[in-house]
C-alpha cells in the first residue's frame, strides 16, 4: 500500500490496508442474540439540498432525520470499500472445492459521514438494497437504521452471508479511518459445505494456518485475514498473534456468538491492532466523548481510539506493518476463477459480452450467448459505431496537451491505434520541450496548478527541497514514512515551486499547498499524497531541465539532453510536419506521410488516417444581397435629396447704395 497525506494538514499519514475476509463455518445462522434494542421508531429520511452561497463539496449527500426527540442532519460521502471493482467471492461445491460465486454485492453504495453539530459522531450506512441501512454513533449511543420493508425479501444463504459480512467490514473501515487507516475487502470466501481444516486450533502450527498460507497468503499476498466462526472463540479465550501483520501467521479468529455486528466490528478492529503490535489500554488511557475505547481489554459498542493507541499505532505501522505501504497485486487467478458469459468481460472464445439478459435484450450488436448478432462486426469499443467499425478518419483519441498527437480509427479494427505523442526533445515553449508526452516548462506546470498568473519560482525557493518534509524533499520510499532531502543541484528535481499566485487553487481531494517566504521570494507548492488514488501533480516531472544540458530523471538531475538523440530536423519531414515518439513524421493537414512530400490528408503511419474531407465555413449570399439593396436605396435617397436642394435654391439680389453729400443753396 501507499502512504499519503490527507486533506487536513494536522492529520497523520493515511494507510490503505488491503484485507480479505473468509467466512466459516457452514452457515450464517443468527441464534439467540446476547444484546437487545432499547427502543425503536419509524423515521422518514428527507433529502437535504444545498442553499445559499456557502462552500459545497462535491460528492456529499445530506439527509434530515427526526429520532430521539430531535431532528438531526446527516452528511455523508461515498467511500470505496472493495479493492477490486468486482469482488472475488468463492464458495464450495458439493465436493468442498472452491469455486467462483456471484452474489449480489454492489460496489458503489457505501457511505461514511457524521451528524451535524454532534462532535466526533460517526455514520456508516449503505444504500445497496434500497433505503439507508447502517449504524450511527453519537457519544455512547448507537443507532441502527434499517429500511422498513413492506414484505420480507428472500436471499439465498450465500447472498445473505455476503451482505452481512460486507456491511460489518464497512464498519471496520469507518472505525479504522479514525486512526488514518483504510480497510479494503480484498477477497471473500464462504465455506458453505465443510470447514477446510479444524478451526478450533489457534496455534500457528495448526492445519488452518497451513491451509491459509498455501491457499491465500502466498497466491494473493494479503496483508491480514479474518476468519469469522459462528460458535467461537470468545476474545477472552483467544489472543491474535502479535507483530504478525503482513506474515502468513496474520490470520485472526473471531467468534460471532450471536452478537451484534457493531460489536463484532469493534473486536475485529481490536484484533487487527493487536496483530500490528498495539498493546491494550491501561487505566490512564482515555478517548474523547466515549466511556469505552477500542483497545480496552473488553470493549463495548464503541468507535473511538484512546490517546495511548494513537501514540503506539504510528510506531507500529513503520516498524511492523510495512506491507501496508505496498500496492497489492491484482486479484486474478485462473485456477480459482472460471470464464462466464454475462459478466461484461470479453474472455475466452467470447466475441462480446453484453451482461445480463435485460442488458442483452436492448443490445443490437451482441446476443445473450456472447456472440455477435448477424451482420455485426463489433459490440463496444473506441472504433465501433452501430455494430460496425467506425469509418476511417473518426477521431478516437483527442489531443490531451500541446505535446500530444491525435489518433484516428483505421476503419478495419475495433481498437484505437496506440497512443503517440511528439518525439522527446521537441520544443513546446521557450523554456521547455516535450518528454514522454508532457511539456516540461515549469511555468506551464505552475499555471496548471495555481492559475494563469503563476510562474516558476526563483531558485531560492527550491532550497525548500533541501529539507525533508512533505512540501520539500526529493524522494520517499514506499516502506517508510521518512523523506529524503535533495542534494545540491538535485533540488530542482524535487517538489515544484511556484510564485505569482493570486488565487487559491482548486485542488483535488487529499492535496494541500504551502505558502513560504524565502528571502524576498513568495514560494508556493503542493504536498505529496500517495495512496489516495490521485496523481501527484506537485512534483517536478521527469524531463524537466535542471542544469546546463541536463534534465530530471527519477528526482535526480542526472540525465543529459544529448541522451535523447533528438534527430527531427525540419528537412526530415519536408518542413511540413514534426516527429512522433516512434521517430516517424506526423504531417500537417494537406500533406501525406511518411515524409510529407506529397499532397494528402496528413497524420502519420502510426496515428491512423485523419478525415480527408475538411470542413469549410461558407456564408450565405442572401444576407449580403439584402444589405446591398438596403444600402443602395439609402444612397439613392441621399443623392436625390441633395439634388433637390441644389435645384431649388433662390437667387438673392443685392443693391448698392452710395451716400452723396448735397449742398444747400443759400
Amino acid at each position: 500500500m501507499r502512504p499519503a497525506e490527507v486533506q487536513v494538514v494536522l492529520r497523520a499519514t493515511l494507510l490503505l490496508l488491503g484485507l480479505w475476509a473468509p467466512l466459516a463455518p457452514v452457515h450464517c445462522s443468527q441464534g439467540h442474540p446476547s444484546w437487545h434494542y432499547a427502543s425503536s421508531e419509524v423515521v422518514i429520511p428527507r433529502r437535504e439540498t444545498h442553499h445559499g452561497k456557502g462552500l459545497q463539496f462535491p460528492g456529499w449527500l445530506s439527509y434530515s432525520l427526526h429520532f430521539g426527540g430531535e431532528r438531526h442532519v446527516l452528511h455523508m460521502r461515498r467511500k470505496h470499500l472493495l479493492w477490486p471493482s468486482r469482488l472475488l467471492v468463492t464458495t464450495q461445491d458439493d465436493q468442498g472445492a472452491l469455486q467462483m460465486d456471484y452474489p449480489y454485492i454492489p460496489a458503489d453504495c457505501y457511505y461514511l459521514g457524521y451528524l451535524e453539530e454532534v462532535p466526533l459522531s460517526m455514520v456508516t450506512v449503505d444504500t445497496c438494497y434500497g433505503g439507508l441501512s447502517g449504524i450511527m454513533k453519537l457519544d455512547d449511543l448507537a443507532y441502527e437504521i434499517r429500511p422498513l420493508q413492506d414484505s420480507p425479501r428472500t436471499y439465498n444463504n450465500i447472498t445473505a452471508c455476503s451482505k452481512d459480512v460486507v456491511r460489518m467490514f464497512s464498519l471496520v473501515d469507518s472505525i479504522a479511518q479514525n486512526i488514518d487507516l483504510r480497510y479494503f475487502i480484498y477477497l471473500l470466501t464462504i465455506y458453505n459445505d465443510r470447514d477446510p481444516a479444524p478451526v478450533n486450533e489457534y496455534g500457528t502450527n495448526s492445519a488452518i494456518f497451513a491451509y491459509y498460507g498455501t491457499t491465500f497468503f502466498t497466491p494473493f499476498g494479503v496483508h491480514s485475514s479474518t476468519l469469522l466462526i459462528q460458535d467461537g472463540p470468545h476474545e477472552s479465550n483467544y489472543a491474535p498473534q502479535q507483530y504478525r501483520m503482513c506474515h502468513r501467521e496474520g490470520l485472526i479468529h473471531i467468534g460471532v456468538l450471536s452478537r451484534h455486528y457493531l460489536l463484532i466490528a469493534v473486536i475485529v478492529m481490536q484484533s487487527l491492532m493487536r496483530s500490528i503490535g498495539v498493546p491494550y489500554d491501561d487505566m490512564y488511557c482515555t478517548c474523547q466523548r466515549r466511556t469505552s475505547c477500542i483497545m480496552q481489554r473488553f470493549p463495548g459498542m464503541t468507535d473511538a481510539f484512546s490517546n495511548c493507541t494513537y501514540a503506539h499505532a504510528q510506531n507500529s505501522f513503520t516498524a511492523v506493518a510495512q506491507c501496508i505501504f505496498q500496492k497489492p497485486s491484482p486479484v486474478y487467478n485462473k485456477s480459482m476463477t472460471t470464464i462466464r458469459c454475462g459478466n461484461l468481460i470479453v474472455e475466452g472464445s467470447e466475441q462480446c459480452d453484453c451482461g445480463s439478459f435485460k442488458q442483452c435484450y436492448s443490445s443490437q450488436c451482441c446476443g445473450s450467448n456472447c456472440r455477435l448478432t448477424l451482420g455485426s462486426l463489433c459490440h463496444t469499443g473506441d472504433c465501433c459505431t452501430n455494430c460496425t467499425f467506425s469509418p476511417p478518419g473518426t477521431l478516437c483519441r483527442p489531443i490531451q496537451n500541446i505535446c500530444d498527437l491525435p489518433e484516428y480509427c483505421r476503419g478495419t479494427a475495433l481498437l484505437c491505434p496506440p497512443n503517440v505523442y511528439m518525439q522527446d526533445g521537441t520544443p513546446c515553449t521557450e523554456e521547455g520541450y516535450c518528454y514522454h508526452g508532457n511539456c516540461t516548462d515549469r511555468s506551464l506546470l505552475c499555471k496548471a496548478i495555481f492559475g494563469v498568473s503563476a510562474e516558476n519560482a526563483p531558485d531560492a525557493c527550491y532550497n525548500i527541497n533541501l529539507e525533508s518534509y512533505r512540501f520539500g524533499h526529493c524522494t520517499r520510499q514506499y516502506d517508510s514514512h521518512t523523506y529524503q532531502p535533495c542534494a545540491g543541484i538535485d533540488k530542482f528535481c524535487g517538489r515544484l515551486q511556484c510564485t505569482d499566485v493570486t488565487h487559491l487553487p482548486r485542488l483535488q481531494e487529499h492535496a494541500s499547498f504551502h505558502h513560504s517566504v524565502v528571502g524576498r521570494a513568495q514560494c508556493f507548492g503542493l504536498d505529496e499524497h500517495r495512496g489516495t488514488g490521485t496523481t501527484d501533480v506537485g512534483r517536478v516531472i521527469d524531463g524537466t531541465p535542471c542544469a546546463g544540458g541536463k534534465f530530471c530523471n527519477n528526482s535526480r538531475c542526472n540525465a543529459t539532453i544529448a541522451s535523447l538523440h533528438y534527430d527531427c530536423h525540419p528537412e526530415k519531414c519536408g518542413h511540413r510536419g514534426l516527429c512522433n515518439n516512434r521517430r516517424n513524421c506526423h504531417c500537417h493537414i494537406g500533406w501525406d506521410p511518411p515524409r510529407c512530400l506529397a499532397r494528402g490528408a496528413g497524420g502519420s503511419v502510426d496515428s491512423g488516417p485523419p478525415p480527408k474531407r475538411m470542413r469549410f465555413i461558407t456564408q450565405s449570399e442572401q444576407p449580403a444581397i439584402y444589405l446591398r439593396v438596403t444600402f443602395g436605396r439609402v444612397y439613392a435617397f441621399i443623392i436625390a435629396l441633395l439634388f433637390g436642394v441644389a435645384t431649388n435654391v433662390r437667387t438673392i439680389r443685392t443693391a448698392t447704395a452710395k451716400e452723396v453729400a448735397v449742398t444747400d443753396p443759400e
